[in-house]
């Protein structure tokens, strides 16, 4: 059915204002690959601070070769001066049951 990749992290230095603008002035490369389907940005309402990725892929192999060979390219706009919490990245994979 398809493959969705969640990943997770936390700003620590207040700048989660600039992480939504980065996020909403991305420069949408992600779309262009392979196997891509989606991405949804959220941010819970108990700790704006917080963001969370998930991506849609038609399949795992998919996700992989983005991930593994063209990240860093949609990641060229994260703000200058971004800290994250140690240890709040988390990157999970989950099998697309049903929308």
């Amino acid at each position: 059915m398809g493959f969705t990749a969640i990943s997770k992290f936390e700003v620590r230095n207040n700048m989660e204002d600039e992480v939504r603008e980065a996020f909403r002035k991305r420069p949408g490369l992600v779309e262009d690959a392979d196997g891509f389907v989606g991405l949804n940005v959220i941010s819970p309402k108990d700790n704006p601070a917080e963001f969370w990725l998930i991506t849609h892929w038609e399949d795992e192999k998919s996700f992989h070769h983005w991930h593994d060979n063209h990240r860093s390219e949609s990641h060229q706009n994260i703000p200058k001066g971004l800290k994250l919490v140690k240890r709040s990245f988390t990157l999970n994979f989950f099998d697309h049951i049903t929308s």
